[in-house]
């Protein structure tokens, strides 16, 4: 927990400044979940605080048609949460529901 809390302070300047492309934050995500070791990333409670990171607006929900495949999009991007698919896909069907959105 402490690797995953000292990258995070170490890319949240980056992921609140309102100048910086949501591309890049994105970038900048994949990056920091990347240095995490495989021990630490292996842990599900790590996936769940990535997947908050992660922060599924509804103006991103939006943008797909259902949950699978915006659970596809955003492994587009970070593939090695491929790992914890089925906890992404549960987030973000809650998320959907949340928002009256197709699942």
């Amino acid at each position: 927990m402490q690797e995953l809390g000292l990258l995070s302070r170490a890319i949240l300047p980056i992921m609140k400044d309102p100048e910086t492309s949501t591309e890049d934050k994105l970038k900048v995500l994949c990056l920091m979940v990347d240095e995490l070791t495989e021990g630490t990333f292996k842990r599900g409670y790590i996936a769940k605080k990535i997947m908050v990171i992660i922060n599924m607006k509804e103006e991103v929900c939006k943008e797909y048609e259902d949950a699978e495949s915006q659970a596809d999009g955003i492994l587009a991007w970070l593939p090695r949460m491929k790992q914890h698919r089925d906890s992404l896909l549960k987030e973000v069907k809650k998320n959907r529901k949340q928002f009256g959105l197709k699942i």
